[in-house]
């Protein structure tokens, strides 16, 4: 992946996330080391995004991209 500035933000309203033809679920690395599944959005410019609480990542894996 290419070098990317990543960061964990809280969704408004997750249920618009789940029909969203940008979002995909993955498995991000936070910084301190431990993995969670969460939705990675595609579009980088959703108004489902809440800033306020944003934390960095470390590194982020498809779950698409580890299936093929």
């Amino acid at each position: 992946m290419a070098k990317r500035n990543l960061k964990v933000v809280r969704l408004i309203e997750p249920e618009l996330c789940l029909e969203c033809r940008f979002a995909n679920t993955a498995e991000v690395e936070l910084e301190n080391g431990t993995f969670q599944r969460m939705i990675h959005c595609r579009r980088l410019d959703c108004d489902n995004w809440d800033y306020s609480s944003a934390e960095a990542a470390k590194s982020i894996v498809n779950e698409e991209d580890q299936a093929a």
